[in-house]
């Protein structure tokens, strides 16, 4: 289930719509008025937001090899038996947790700039700059966009700021074609799907359910 309300949903892909159709009909990229966090002399913060943060990785997880045996032969060879079967199961969930996958780090405070995305994750910021981004990967319709750096794990980023925040960065990064032409952006305008549950946000707002 999202944790996002259905309304927050709806508002976000309302608004990122309308910047898309701002953005392809000349007009300037918004600007938000200056914050506590310290900017770059010729930097312009454009989006101020709370994201799911998701970061792409393995690890190494190491599991406890335990024997157990005890009694005569039947039940030594029972405890032999039941001491493999949980040594694999505890190899198994291992192995599991060590893949590569998506972790979750949180839902962060997120800004977006005119050259670096911004986020107060674990008492601390981090930034990404636009420069060491090599592809993003948008799915508006699903509330989330991934970004591939250069020499850093990828992140995904979900939430309702999420459509807003992947039009102004294919802008950013690609230019108005891209914008235009991707189809991943061409449904807005249209209706928007909420994430896993396949319900027109757009149709039940204007009914008012």
């Amino acid at each position: 289930m999202s944790p996002w309300a259905e309304d927050e949903l709806a508002r976000g892909w309302h608004s990122a719509s309308h910047l898309r159709q701002s953005l392809l009909a000349g007009h300037p990229v918004p600007r938000l008025p200056p914050q506590t966090v310290r900017l770059h002399p010729d930097e312009i913060l454009h989006g101020d937001t709370e994201l799911g943060h998701e970061v792409w990785y393995g690890m190494d997880v190491t599991y406890t090899h335990s024997t157990t045996a005890f009694g005569g032969p039947v039940l030594f060879t029972a405890g032999l038996l039941a001491s493999a079967a949980g040594n694999a199961r505890r190899r198994r969930r291992a192995e599991a947790m060590a893949a590569q996958q998506w972790r979750f780090q949180g839902h962060n405070r997120t800004m977006l700039t005119n050259h670096r995305l911004m986020a107060f994750a674990a008492d601390r910021w981090i930034t990404w700059e636009h420069r060491a981004i090599v592809e993003l990967w948008p799915a508006p319709q699903n509330f989330t966009f991934t970004l591939i750096f250069s020499g850093i794990d990828p992140l995904r980023l979900t939430g309702p700021g999420a459509p807003w925040f992947s039009v102004l960065l294919a802008f950013q990064l690609y230019g108005p074609a891209f914008l235009a032409e991707r189809p991943e952006f061409q449904s807005m305008g249209g209706r928007a799907l909420s994430p896993g549950q396949g319900q027109v946000i757009e149709e039940r707002r204007e009914r008012g359910t």
